[in-house]
């Protein structure tokens, strides 16, 4: 314990307890509460006492999803004891794909986490945020309460800086009742695992440091960056993936019996990539250092829309019908089931293996072919068509996946002559979804995933 000894000479004659009196017992519980949760005043809790506490907080257990993290980073967060969080989509107007948002606020952060432990914006911004309440008690009876806050933001605010900004922002301290929160240090600290371990990052800023209550009330904002320069990861991406997990942990005043204390808690985490891709923007630089970019390690979706008037709508379509009643949908397959719409079986993109792609459309061609016959381009001469095919043939799962990987099922893909404008609509969005997400090639020389995506209709 960490003691603190204040002597003050007050001049008076010292008072000599009589010898059977009984010390005042003063114990300490903290609780970790999701950052909507309700704080329970402290009149509630002498009225209702801690167990009704305990039941409450049972209910607003913080929650994380599994699967949500792409590649590496998976597994890294698996080894700390975190799990994955919900895909985010950014709605597409006409044939393009907006810029992912850079940025997030706290106050959009708090509104958007409900009982999640983190919210993902996009690839380039997420955060997380917990509670902590402390109890104060003497002789078995509540007689004060104290609160903060922890909200982190992850950013990647330029899309040509490396960069990663984690900003620390303590907030809703409260102090009621008979406390000593003077006494109550409250430390941050941060595991940072990278998977390429020759790799050296830079850093900047601070973690939070080790502080009192009081005094992080007095100074609560912290920024700590993290930055890989290129040229340090694996092949063929120059890939370096790294979690980053802060936590918290707080240390009661000496004269104070510990009860309730959960010990470190993991505020948030994130699985980040950096890299130097010759296929995704800024892969040629001046200083070579800085070629590339980071993003989070996370499923996004992209969205297509089957609304009318949409310049894919088409192809929207086509994915929907495929997903939804794959036994309309040709090649037959009765045990049909297309990748893509749930976490558990993405995307992932394929980009090197050039044969492959091109297998994926001959592939294809052939069942539009089979189906509706040679001329099926060009059948409707006012509406003059193309052979669109799910999965994309840009993906790992395309439509000769079952030629190139003998355990992956027969036919488990859907074919359809469409509008050749929706289609290279639908073509276009990908391709900038792709860019804008620096969405990697999914598999490496093992066939282990690196990177992955998931689909959504809107």
């Amino acid at each position: 314990m960490w003691v603190t000894v204040a002597a003050v000479a007050l001049g008076l004659t010292a008072f000599t307890p009589p010898a059977d009196a009984v010390p005042d017992r003063l114990t300490l519980d903290m609780y970790v509460l999701p950052v909507n949760a309700k704080v329970p005043t402290l009149s509630e809790l002498q009225r209702h006492g801690v167990t009704n506490l305990e039941s409450s907080l049972k209910k607003q257990k913080v929650q994380a999803e599994p699967g949500r993290i792409a590649g590496p980073s998976a597994a890294l967060l698996r080894d700390l004891g975190m799990a994955g969080i919900p895909a985010q989509t950014h709605s597409v107007q006409g044939a393009t794909y907006p810029d992912p948002p850079r940025s997030i606020t706290n106050k959009e952060c708090q509104k958007k986490l409900n009982n999640s432990l983190f919210y993902v914006k996009s690839r380039f911004a997420m955060c997380g945020a917990l509670q902590f309440l402390q109890v104060w008690g003497k002789n078995g009876r509540p007689v004060g309460e104290s609160s903060f806050a922890l909200m982190v933001r992850g950013t990647i605010p330029d899309a040509r800086d490396r960069t990663v900004h984690f900003d620390y922002n303590f907030s809703n301290f409260s102090a009621t009742g008979n406390t000593k929160t003077s006494g109550l240090i409250v430390n941050t600290e941060v595991t940072q695992k990278v998977l390429v371990s020759q790799a050296k990052k830079r850093e900047s800023g601070l973690i939070p440091p080790k502080k009192s209550f009081n005094a992080l009330r007095a100074v609560p904002n912290y920024t700590h960056n993290v930055i890989f320069d290129a040229g340090q990861g694996t092949k063929p991406d120059d890939l370096i993936i790294m979690a980053y997990v802060p936590y918290v942990s707080v240390k009661y005043p000496p004269e104070y019996v510990a009860g309730t204390n959960p010990g470190p808690q993991r505020v948030t985490f994130a699985g980040m990539n950096w890299d130097a891709a010759s296929y995704l923007p800024n892969s040629r630089t001046a200083d070579p250092k800085k070629r590339g970019g980071a993003s989070f390690a996370y499923k996004v979706a992209l969205p297509y829309s089957s609304t009318q008037g949409a310049p894919e709508k088409a192809v929207a379509d086509h994915l929907k019908l495929a997903h939804t009643q794959p036994s309309k949908t040709k090649p037959p397959n009765p045990h049909k089931s297309v990748p893509g719409f749930d976490p558990d079986h993405p995307l992932h993109r394929l980009y090197r293996d050039k044969s492959r792609y091109r297998a994926n459309r001959r592939t294809a061609v052939s069942a539009c072919v089979k189906y509706w016959g040679k001329d099926y381009a060009t059948s409707e001469p006012a509406r003059p068509r193309e052979c669109d095919e799910y999965p994309f043939a840009s993906t790992y799962e395309g439509a000769a996946q079952s030629s190139k990987e003998p355990s992956a099922p027969k036919n488990n893909y859907s074919a359809l002559p469409i509008p050749k404008a929706q289609n290279k609509a639908g073509g276009s969005i990908l391709a900038l979804f792709y860019d804008k997400n620096r969405i990697l090639d999914g598999r490496d020389a093992k066939g282990q995933e690196i990177d992955a995506y998931l689909m959504a209709i809107k």
